[in-house]
């Protein structure tokens, strides 16, 4: 097989730039680093456009580019090997293990809406979870992970939340980005999307501080019910915790500090899954 060996062949420089945002979405596709991300799309059938191994990695992963091939996941041109230094450039792993996968965004799991159209997309039985400006790649990603394990349906974000393709949210997400379905309504609309939600019979409560908020554990949840997370800093805006049926607080010793954001986050998707 033909290694690459130049810096500046047009698809390394491609794949390159997938580190960033604009780059992705003028291509429509985004970056896997490591045999565990790849292993997983490919298990999960998502397509890829190019499978690069590491010369020195080939042999290894070989398998596994072919695996997507015989499934009709990627093109068999699309394997391809390239040299030690063009990988460097090309990894951002502290160590890297030999194979890069550039996969296609599934759109059709991960969904934009309009606040009237979520309920032709979030079924009533759906077990939900909702996040509003949640900056950080890696906390979105731990919070897919833990609505994936734990049992969460779908998860609703606000447009300003990290990217769901970043190789850091990837990353932190392992499979659920795969298996996760998501549904991102623009941050101007999220309070009416929690309207347009409450209309089909939920329960929506704000992750806040209030001196009236109730204690989660305290209270029945019903099936329907669900929570919505805050910024890491600042919180949820004033608009979504007055759309909110009312806020829920996560009981804590005196003097500790709030918790992480996506711990957070997983202690309700727990109180949501069990309801």
């Amino acid at each position: 097989m033909e290694i690459i060996t130049s810096r500046q062949n047009p698809l390394i420089k491609t794949v390159a730039a997938l580190t960033e945002k604009k780059k992705r979405k003028e291509t429509g596709c985004f970056r896997l680093d490591g045999k565990k991300l790849v292993g997983e799309a490919v298990a999960c059938g998502i397509s890829f456009s190019a499978i690069l191994l590491r010369e020195d990695a080939a042999a290894a992963f070989l398998p596994l580019a072919e695996s997507a091939v015989k499934a009709g996941l990627l093109p068999q041109s699309g394997v391809l090997t390239v040299s030690k230094s063009v990988f460097e450039k090309l990894t951002e792993e502290k160590s890297p293990e030999g194979i890069i996968g550039v996969a296609v965004m599934p759109k059709e799991l991960h969904v934009t809406a309009t606040p009237a159209a979520l309920s032709t997309l979030v079924g009533g039985g759906e077990k939900i979870l909702l996040a509003e400006s949640l900056r950080d790649p890696g906390n979105l990603g731990t919070v897919m992970r833990s609505c994936a394990a734990l049992g969460i349906d779908r998860l609703v974000l606000s447009d300003d939340c990290a990217d769901l393709y970043s190789p850091k949210t990837a990353r932190a997400a392992m499979g659920a980005l795969f298996r996760l379905p998501t549904v991102t309504v623009a941050s101007a609309d999220f309070a009416d999307a929690i309207v347009a939600l409450q209309a089909e019979g939920r329960h929506v409560y704000a992750t806040a501080l209030h001196r009236e908020a109730r204690v989660i554990g305290e209270w029945k949840l019903l099936a329907g019910d669900c929570f919505v997370i805050g910024n890491e800093g600042h919180g949820l805006s004033p608009d979504v915790i007055g759309a909110c049926d009312a806020c829920a607080v996560i009981p804590m010793r005196e003097g500790a500090e709030s918790l992480n954001a996506a711990a957070a986050a997983a202690i309700c998707i727990w109180e949501t899954v069990r309801a």
